[in-house]
């Protein structure tokens, strides 16, 4: 029987939300420890708390949104993007009895308003594109109020302090539940298959242990299959690992859909959101950085490949493949 303390190991690190439950999967099912690799999760506050970890080499692996580590790789962190974690996942919540006020299909809805949002969220970068995309100059037409926490935004958007706030799941859900406050648009409304977190790495450690990033990925591809074909039993093993409410962790990942779990890189999506970093004024315009040069995807397809070798009828990793070839 082969121990878990002899097989190469990986830090990695997370933040609670339902749609990283995939790492909980791969670790509870034993797929990480059948595919030669032994992997400790450890939960992170923030997204730059979590990449400011990984660069100093705390971590091996980081699941910390797209916006934080490209705006790290800009300011000169060598780092790598070679799978994914989520898709999508953002909601604006407001007061009940201010709902008519945002009644409509287009982001335009929210001109003239003030908007809470916590710097480096995916949300802020991605709403600020959805905006640009409808015609809406989101510098003069949108008053974006930057708080520091998740709850600093419920708080603010409960106290009336903004008209409405960007938050990431499961925190939506907690201020529907916990405060009163409703969603009054998810951000794929108007931006559909937006990428969220990201799986990356520090370059060197990867370009060094490429076969134990691949055991690893295939864990995680294994572990996609399962999230697809048992919801039930998924929802329980998020629910218990990331420490949120079934009904939450149901609601978001297979009721509403507000995230998916995917462990595709989505190399096309990455270079699409870096472009709404630019427009979102996060980093100087004429700032020459090659991203692409920070996307690695050969590694998740040799691992998917190695799948689809050994299960070659399996309809879902043959639905991966499709969307790997779609965008990559």
């Amino acid at each position: 029987m082969v121990n878990a303390a002899d097989l190469p190991k990986l830090r990695v690190g997370y933040v609670a939300e339902p749609a990283h439950g995939l790492y909980y999967v791969a670790k509870d099912k034993g797929y990480f420890k059948e595919e030669g690799v032994n992997v400790d999760l450890f939960q992170f506050g923030s997204a730059a708390e979590g990449v400011n970890a990984l660069n100093a080499k705390k971590l091996d692996v980081g699941t910390f949104g797209t916006t934080a580590p490209l705006v790290f790789i800009t300011k000169g962190a060598d780092l790598t993007f070679f799978g994914g974690m989520m898709i999508g996942g953002q909601a604006l919540i407001t007061k009940p009895e201010r709902l008519n006020e945002f009644k409509g299909k287009e982001p335009s809805v929210y001109k003239g308003k003030k908007i809470g949002i916590v710097k480096l969220s995916t949300g802020d970068v991605i709403f600020k594109g959805a905006l640009l995309k409808a015609g809406v100059n989101w510098k003069n037409d949108i008053a974006f109020v930057e708080l520091g926490s998740p709850g600093a935004i419920t708080e603010a958007v409960n106290k009336g302090l903004v008209d409405a706030g960007l938050l990431w799941p499961p925190n939506f859900s907690i201020a529907e539940k916990n405060y009163g406050l409703t969603v009054s648009h998810y951000i794929e409304e108007f931006y559909p298959k937006y990428t969220c977190c990201r799986i990356i790495a520090h370059t060197s450690h990867f370009n060094q242990n490429k076969d134990t990033y691949k055991k690893f990925l295939i864990a995680l591809i294994r572990a996609y299959k399962f999230y697809s074909e048992k919801p039930e039993e998924t929802v329980k093993i998020y629910a218990s690992n990331l420490k949120i409410d079934e009904n939450i962790v149901r609601n978001e990942t297979y009721v509403n859909k507000v995230a998916e779990s995917n462990p595709d890189p989505l190399r096309k999506k990455i270079l699409e959101f870096w472009n709404n970093i630019l427009d979102a004024d996060y980093v100087p315009r004429d700032l020459k950085v090659d991203i692409d040069s920070h996307i690695n995807i050969d590694v998740y397809k040799q691992a998917l490949d190695e799948v689809i070798k050994r299960y070659p009828q399996d309809k879902i990793y043959q639905s991966m493949l499709v969307t790997f070839n779609e965008n990559n």
